[in-house]
């Protein structure tokens, strides 16, 4: 059930993405009744952001928000409002929560001093992970803009992976269902270091992290005891949770590798 009844959300919206998708799913799990800021073309023409000419306009935004919602939440209570000031309604009173992304916290917390500054109560703040891309950066409208990424966190360019494994046994089946969950790569095989951690998890880590080097990621397999493995992704600027994988068999393996790596999903930090 909806922990609030009135919840908002707000942003530009640029190049419907799977990062909008995010905040959009998370604002309905927990709302009632949804309001979707968007701001306008002339609020944009006075506060431009980077690559600013590619944005397109505010009706192909909202169509865009309208399509997604209407076909995945058909008979909610919903709408989109043009924010023309930065705040929208988001201030207004019968607002119970404000939904952010972690890049957008700042924003929701000066919704909040606007509030206080009216003589309203402060509102949570349910704040909704970043969804990543295959390079383990967040999926936005600037980088779909510049041509790095499209909606789904898929690279236009190809991607430089860097595999550390514990046993021999793994390297093959890991490099495999890399390739499989994302094709335009190139999967190198580094050595790992002279000595690892004790524990399954800090070992895959240690692994990910010795394997990075050049690579624009990398990913680290330990085997657990008595069986099954750990599994790590990282990047040069995030390291994601240990997965812990309880069972065997190399199919398991690949299909958890391929899992790990695949784009564009909320990832857990």
């Amino acid at each position: 059930m909806p922990r609030f009844r009135h919840v908002v959300l707000g942003g530009t919206f640029d190049r419907f993405h799977a990062g909008h998708e995010a905040l959009l799913a998370t604002a309905f799990r927990v709302g009632a009744r949804v309001s979707v800021g968007i701001t306008s073309d002339r609020f944009l023409a006075a506060h431009p952001k980077p690559s600013a000419a590619g944005i397109q306009p505010y009706t192909t935004r909202a169509r865009a928000v309208r399509r997604w919602v209407s076909l995945r939440f058909p008979g909610r209570i919903w709408a989109v409002v043009a924010i023309n000031d930065g705040i929208g309604g988001a201030a207004a009173e019968g607002v119970d929560a404000l939904v952010v992304s972690r890049e957008t916290i700042s924003g929701g917390r000066a919704v909040n001093a606007e509030r206080r500054r009216l003589g309203r109560a402060a509102v949570p703040l349910v704040v909704v992970p970043l969804v990543l891309a295959e390079d383990l950066r967040p999926v936005s409208s600037r980088r779909i803009r510049a041509g790095e990424i499209d909606a789904r966190g898929r690279r236009r360019v190809r991607l430089s992976i860097g595999l550390g494994v514990e046993d021999d046994r793994d390297r093959a089946v890991a490099i495999r269902a890399i390739r499989r969950a994302i094709p335009r790569s190139t999967v190198t095989s580094e050595p790992g270091p002279a000595r690892l951690p004790s524990t399954s998890s800090a070992r895959a880590k240690a692994l990910a992290t010795g394997a990075l080097r050049d690579h624009d990621l990398s990913v680290g397999v330990a085997r657990r005891s008595p069986r099954g493995w750990a599994l790590v992704e990282r990047s040069r600027e995030i390291v994601l949770s240990p997965r812990e994988l309880a069972t065997t068999g190399s199919a398991a393996l690949g299909r958890a590798v391929e899992a790990l790596v695949r784009p564009a999903r909320a990832k857990r930090l």
